[in-house]
C-alpha cells in the first residue's frame, strides 16, 4: 500500500501526539503554527483545556514566543517557579502549570511552529535529562516529516490538476466539478499546515470563443504552476492562489488585467480568500455572467 496515498500528515501528526501523550504525560499537545501576529493550532491532542484545532492565539501572549527566542527551557516543569514564562500573558488565559515547546522549522530553515504541550498542574517528573532526550528526537521526526511534506505540497497540486479530468472542452482548464474537488483539497492543505490561499475570479459579459480563449491563454501564461484555474461558464474564469502572501493576489490579479487590456479584452477580476467550508463553491457563479 503507498502510503502517501492512504495517509494524510495530519493523521501522522495525531498519532505523534498521541504516543507522546501516552509516554510523557502532559493534559494536551499541540503542533502550532506561527503566522505573522497569530498562534494558530492545528492539531490539538489531549483534555483540560478549552482549545481545538484551528483555534487562534495571539502569537506574542504565548510561552512559546519567548522558547523561541531561547528565553527560557525547553522543558519547564512549574511554570509558577519560571520567571521568563509564568508572567506570559497567555498564563492570565489558561492556567499553567506546566510547559514544553520545541522549535519546528521548515524546508527553507525557517520557523514554522512549535511542538508544545500544557498541563493545569507541575509536572516535576519531566525535570529528567531521558525525558529530554527523548522528546529532542521526536521533535527531530516531526521536524523532519514536517519539511518532507512542506516539499511535497507543489508537486501535489500540479499532479492533482493535470490528473483532473473534469473539464471545460473549449478552454481545457477545470469546470465547476473538477473546480470544487481541487478547492476541497487545498482547503484540507491549509487546514494540516495552516496555509493561505486566495481566489480570484475574472468575468466578462458576451465574450466570443476566442475571447475566452485569450482569456485562458494569458491566466495559464501568467500564474504560477502551482496555482490551479477553472473555466465555470457564463463568462467566468477563476484561479486558485496557493500559498498567498504578501499581496501576491493583488500583484497577480492586476497582471492578468494588464496582459487582458492589452488583448483589448474588458475583464472585472475579484480577490477574495479561500474560505475552509469544504464544497462550498468559491466564487459563487453569476449566472447570467453580467459584468457587476
Amino acid at each position: 500500500m503507498d502510503w502517501g496515498k492512504s495517509h494524510s500528515f495530519a493523521e501522522f501528526v495525531d498519532t505523534q501526539l498521541l504516543d507522546l501523550q501516552s509516554r510523557f504525560g502532559m493534559a494536551m499537545w499541540f503542533l502550532t503554527r506561527q503566522r505573522g501576529e497569530n498562534w494558530l493550532l492545528l492539531n490539538v491532542r489531549g483534555q483540560g483545556y478549552d482549545l481545538e484545532r484551528g483555534d487562534v492565539l495571539l502569537w506574542r501572549d504565548s510561552i512559546c514566543h519567548r522558547r523561541v527566542r531561547d528565553q527560557g527551557p525547553l522543558i519547564c516543569p512549574d511554570v509558577g517557579a519560571e520567571p521568563l514564562y509564568r508572567d506570559a500573558p497567555i498564563t492570565r488565559q489558561l492556567p499553567i502549570g506546566a510547559y514544553l515547546g520545541m522549535p519546528l522549522r521548515d524546508q527553507d530553515g525557517q520557523l514554522f511552529g512549535t511542538l508544545c504541550a500544557l498541563d493545569p498542574a507541575p509536572q516535576p517528573q519531566l525535570d529528567q535529562s531521558p525525558v529530554r532526550e527523548a522528546l529532542r528526537r521526536q521533535c527531530h521526526l516531526l521536524e523532519t516529516a514536517l519539511m518532507w511534506n512542506l516539499a511535497g505540497l507543489d508537486q501535489q497540486r500540479i499532479t492533482a490538476f493535470f490528473e483532473e479530468q473534469s473539464r471545460d472542452p473549449d478552454t481545457d482548464l477545470l469546470d465547476q466539478v473538477g473546480w470544487m474537488r481541487i478547492l476541497d483539497q487545498e482547503r484540507q492543505r491549509c487546514q494540516d499546515y495552516g496555509l493561505d490561499a486566495a481566489v480570484l475570479r475574472l468575468h466578462g459579459a458576451a465574450l466570443t470563443p476566442e475571447q475566452r480563449g485569450l482569456v485562458a491563454d494569458s491566466i495559464a501564461a501568467l500564474i504560477r504552476h502551482q496555482d490551479m484555474a477553472a473555466y465555470l461558464g457564463h463568462d467566468q474564469f477563476a484561479v486558485l492562489l496557493t500559498d498567498n502572501h504578501n499581496g501576491h493576489a493583488e500583484q497577480t490579479r492586476q497582471r492578468l488585467l494588464d496582459a487582458l487590456n492589452a488583448k483589448g479584452v474588458l475583464m472585472r477580476c475579484d480577490a477574495e480568500p479561500l474560505s475552509l467550508v469544504r464544497g462550498q463553491m468559491q466564487p459563487e457563479v453569476l449566472l447570467d455572467g453580467a459584468m457587476h
